[in-house]
């Protein structure tokens, strides 16, 4: 009886801690569900093509998922970027829902969101010219051999199918 007795103290040790490891894994599912719904929800303003930054945006959830307020911690030196940052918080409500397991009533998250150039804006030509001048560099440094000529070749094969 006395081997018997630790065995069955370390499984009730061991069951005793499932549930805080399942908390945290539930925990931790959530967080990263609040993250994709965010990132869904970025949108890049059409007036700041060209421009970067990193914002900071800090933001307060309730239990009900729903947004109780939201403010710019770090400005990206943009306006039309800081409030695509802002908008992005507004658009995610309502919010996954908290699990059961958190007890808070409300909930605050400090979010960085970064803002990087898609292309050369549309008002410069000088910049274009330089955009178009880096690429062209890029690409000489790297001329295409004829096995990249074969891929491309079986790959638009592929797609037209003899068009």
């Amino acid at each position: 009886m006395q081997i018997k007795f630790p065995l069955l103290a370390a499984l009730f040790g061991l069951l005793t801690a499932l549930p805080a490891h399942a908390q945290i894994d539930t925990v931790q599912a959530w967080k990263t569900r609040l993250a994709a719904h965010l990132a869904a929800k970025k949108l890049f303003p059409p007036q700041a093509r060209g421009q970067t930054g990193n914002a900071k945006v800090i933001f307060v959830i309730d239990r009900s998922s729903k947004l109780i307020s939201r403010a710019l911690v770090e400005s990206t030196g943009s306006p039309p970027l800081d409030e695509a940052a802002l908008a992005m918080v507004e658009r995610a409500e309502p919010f996954p829902e908290p699990p059961p397991e958190l007890k808070e009533d409300t909930f605050s998250f400090t979010v960085p969101i970064f803002f990087k150039r898609l292309g050369p804006p549309p008002v410069n030509d000088e910049w274009l010219e330089s955009w178009i001048d880096e690429l062209t560099k890029r690409t000489a440094n790297s001329p295409p051999s004829d096995k990249d000529d074969a891929r491309l070749n079986a790959k638009l094969h592929s797609i037209c199918r003899g068009c």
